[in-house]
């Protein structure tokens, strides 16, 4: 099985942090700050994944453009 990229353990990791949040909230369970430190350093290392991803150079899909109508 190939290793996941570095979105795919990103958009895991939101996932993972999400279902803690809401089954948090959900059942009125109390997070230490320590959990909840621990999920916002989850999400912001997977913003600077994402945010890594987006500012790439777009790259070319047509080496010959022309218009299409």
């Amino acid at each position: 099985m190939p290793e996941p990229s570095p979105l795919d353990r990103a958009a895991e990791e939101l996932r993972r942090t999400q279902r803690q949040l809401l089954d948090a909230a959900a059942f009125g369970k109390q997070l230490s700050p320590e959990q909840l430190e621990r999920a916002a350093g989850r999400i912001g290392e997977a913003l600077r994944v994402y945010a890594g991803v987006t500012s790439a150079p777009a790259r070319q899909v047509c080496d010959r453009p022309r218009r299409h109508r």
